[in-house]
């Protein structure tokens, strides 16, 4: 690629008045070693990019690109997404389709910057794919043009580089998430009865969506075989050997079009009211490490990131120190995990579940979650209802576990009956002790008694029973 897109430069990026109202986490991806030491060696540099701005006193936008096969895409994408929004971009745009035709406009810019920043290295894989003959056998072209395979395998990796994002917007007072790839938003809002309710706005571009999988069938392409195949994501920035190159790639091509697009999914848009309490941007290998943690479907990851979430917010008093909290709980458990796997594991000859840990980069936008500082802080329920946007039309998930700071002898209360919780889910609450409750909350159960005898309790809320008065 050319020189102007060297991802090691400082991003001036960094140099925008950052949102207050944000906290940023972040890790470096790991390659584990038996011992349970690093192994520095086989780690390679960030691929994660990411900014949190305040625009205007109207306008806010956050934005993670997670790179994959290289970071250098991840780099030029970020700084062209500041470019394209905040930079005039949403000037005298006040509707929301303006807005959001905006968000859309910036993806295909983005792209086509990726494209001209590649011209040069598909003029040199052109010129040296020449210079081998036409009729001669593999055999001979190995023999007689290794150094020319060499360059040409050097090349397509560099062609291989791209990555998702996610965008967040915020433009007089409503929300609007954009993504492709792997990323991930997830907002929390309270309802009438101060219960979260978790709403995944953003879409995974993977060979997990179903659509995703009808859309790559309607190309002539078999999905089967696909998962076996190193595609990072479905959708992305970047990645020209999956896109415009697809027919040099021995599982793309027999596509009968380009099988992955950078067509973003837009949801908006969405008031940001008192209901809304924060919103979650996740990088695609922070996905990836939860999953490899839960071992379960979205829906459950994602109530386990925002039981995690909570947890911090109410033990953290900043935001910085609620995301790099989580991170560091997240990146310590994935490595006990992996410890857990080798001394589990019978045969030295099994493969282990995974090897590494990907770059981890989180972003939260706090909106009216109290901070423990306040003297506002108020008694919070969790009675988590995790669901993708209904512009992508499924309904992911919902249970009864509640996190209640009017239930102060246990932290999580989960019902039995209606969820079953693996020995990963038990080994990561190893540190969730009971304690002695020390507040008095006698007039609380008098008054619950008071309304279920008069049959005015608000439904849809497990209270606590048989309580002693």
């Amino acid at each position: 690629m050319s020189d102007h897109l060297d991802s090691e430069s400082k991003l001036w990026t960094d140099d925008l008045q950052v949102c207050t109202q944000t906290g940023a986490g972040f890790a470096t991806n790991q390659q584990y070693r038996e011992d349970g030491a690093r192994n520095n060696e086989a780690s390679f540099k960030f691929r994660d990019r990411s900014f949190h701005i305040k625009v205007d006193e109207n306008t806010c936008l956050y934005a993670i690109c997670s790179g994959h096969n290289g970071s250098k895409v991840a780099h030029l994408a970020i700084q062209k997404i500041a470019a394209e929004i905040a930079f005039g971009g949403l000037s005298g745009k006040t509707n929301e389709e303006e807005v959001k035709e905006v968000l859309r406009q910036t993806f295909i810019t983005v792209e086509k910057t990726y494209l001209e920043t590649i011209d040069t290295l598909l003029a040199r894989k052109a010129i040296r794919q020449y210079e081998i003959p036409e009729g001669i056998s593999q055999y001979e072209i190995s023999q007689k043009y290794q150094d020319i395979l060499d360059e040409l395998k050097q090349i397509n990796e560099e062609l291989s580089v791209g990555t998702s994002v996610v965008i967040a917007l915020i433009c007089h007072g409503k929300l609007y998430i954009a993504n492709v790839g792997n990323c991930r938003a997830l907002l929390c809002k309270s309802d009438t009865n101060n219960v979260l309710r978790v709403v995944q706005l953003s879409v995974d571009h993977n060979l997990y969506n179903e659509d995703e999988i009808l859309r790559l069938c309607q190309l002539g392409l078999d999905t089967q075989s696909l998962r076996q195949a190193p595609l990072n994501c479905t959708r992305c920035i970047g990645s020209y050997m999956n896109k415009t190159g697809y027919r040099d790639c021995d599982f793309l091509s027999g596509a009968t079009a380009e099988p992955v697009i950078s067509q973003p999914e837009i949801v908006g848009a969405i008031p940001v009211d008192e209901t809304c309490s924060f919103l979650i941007l996740m990088s695609g290998g922070m996905c990836k490490t939860l999953q490899e943690i839960f071992s379960m479907e979205i829906s459950q990851v994602n109530k386990e990131m925002i039981q995690m979430a909570v947890e911090q917010f109410r033990s953290q008093s900043t935001l910085a120190g609620v995301a790099q909290s989580m991170v560091h709980k997240i990146v310590q458990f994935h490595h006990d995990l992996y410890i857990e796997h080798v001394q589990e594991r019978r045969d030295e000859e099994m493969p282990l579940p995974f090897t590494r840990r990907d770059d981890i980069t989180l972003l939260i936008r706090n909106f009216n979650f109290v901070m423990p500082k306040s003297s506002k802080r108020g008694a919070v329920r969790f009675n988590s209802i995790v669901r993708e946007h209904p512009a992508n039309n499924s309904i992911v998930f919902s249970d009864t576990n509640t996190l209640s700071s009017t239930n102060t002898s246990q932290y999580i209360n989960t019902n039995s009956s209606t969820s079953s919780y693996s020995d990963t889910n038990s080994r990561y609450r190893r540190d969730q002790q009971k304690i002695t409750p020390y507040v008095d909350f006698t007039e609380y159960y008098r008054n619950v008694e008071q309304a279920r005898q008069s049959n005015k309790l608000p439904p849809g809320i497990d209270f606590d029973e048989n309580v002693p008065l």
